[in-house]
């Protein structure tokens, strides 16, 4: 299981920081939009949300939800999730975080 994502009570909620660069935030939007529609047409999909810092406009986060980790591995080999991946690749300032985290209550 990537470092990121919480398991609980069998769900899998995944939080990733997507850093791109100065040129590139209009299309991390778009792409970033268009991703999360494409993620809620997936089998086991509870939630997709993006987030964009107040105090850095470059920094992004994607939070998910899946039913389950075989939910996870179907959406990671979805056509649209690798041109995701595609796509973010050349818009990226650095690797992508993925926020390791601890639901507390």
């Amino acid at each position: 299981m990537p470092a990121g994502i919480y398991k609980g009570d069998a769900n899998m909620i995944d939080l990733i920081k997507f850093t791109v660069k100065a040129d590139a935030v209009e299309d991390a939007k778009r792409y970033m939009s268009i991703q999360a529609e494409e993620n809620r047409h997936d089998e086991g999909h509870l939630m997709s949300h993006v987030f964009q810092s107040k105090t850095d406009p470059h920094a992004f986060y994607m939070l998910m939800g899946w039913e389950n980790q075989q939910a996870v591995e179907k959406h990671m080999a979805t056509e649209h999730d690798a041109q995701f991946r595609e796509w973010m690749d050349s818009l990226l300032a650095c690797e992508p975080e993925f926020v390791e985290w601890s639901q507390i209550i």
